[in-house]
């Protein structure tokens, strides 16, 4: 696949003016990446090297632009730091922490994320964690640019609501212990204890 061909699929994902800069890294590299279905546990991954060369990169498709960009050069800084240390440091340590400052540092210099994603951001990069979901504030300005309106966060629910997991679990939420509620499962009785930030549907 050629610049051009890149260009036009990267366009549907991430703000045009990283689409040039995604696409140089995936040819410089010999990258495939992969447009990936949704899924619940993570937003993108990267897989070293098969025997044919490739490294390979997936990314979630529901991801909104500011999103989709930020998982993106997440996994590219898991390959720039393989192609340095390969197997020999933890992939989250500190030389992904140095190659993921390195990577973003043009996305983030470019004036293209709102406000409020650019200042999550600033300081998400000042101590990077395995993914934007476990930071809290990066996660809540990135959702606010989500096209699905009919979720919630539980964070964001009245006590006592029920609500239904994306798993399908329906609980009750509860009181409040850190970052986590004390939920009652709806059938069962049995209480579980549910992020903050967990993604749900309000039922009641």
């Amino acid at each position: 696949m050629n610049r051009e061909q890149l260009s036009e699929i990267l366009k549907k994902y991430m703000p045009e003016q990283v689409v040039d800069y995604a696409a140089h890294h995936l040819l410089e590299h010999r990258i495939m990446l992969r447009i990936a279905k949704p899924r619940k546990s993570i937003l993108g991954d990267y897989r070293p090297p098969a025997p044919d060369g490739q490294h390979r990169i997936s990314v979630n498709r529901d991801l909104n632009p500011y999103a989709f960009t930020i998982t993106f050069f997440h996994e590219i800084a898991h390959l720039t730091n393989w192609n340095a240390h390969k197997s020999r440091v933890d992939p989250h340590g500190a030389e992904w922490k140095q190659e993921f400052r390195k990577v973003m540092k043009p996305v983030s210099t470019a004036g293209i994320l709102p406000s409020d994603v650019q200042t999550a951001l600033d300081r998400y990069m000042n101590l990077p964690k395995a993914s934007t979901c476990s930071d809290p504030n990066l996660f809540r300005a990135l959702r606010r640019y989500d096209s699905e309106t009919a979720r919630s966060l539980v964070e964001e629910l009245p006590l006592g609501c029920l609500f239904r997991l994306q798993n399908g679990m329906v609980l009750r939420k509860g009181a409040q212990r850190r970052t986590r509620f004390l939920c009652t499962e709806h059938l069962s009785g049995k209480q579980y204890l549910v992020h903050c930030l967990a993604i749900c549907e309000r039922i009641t």
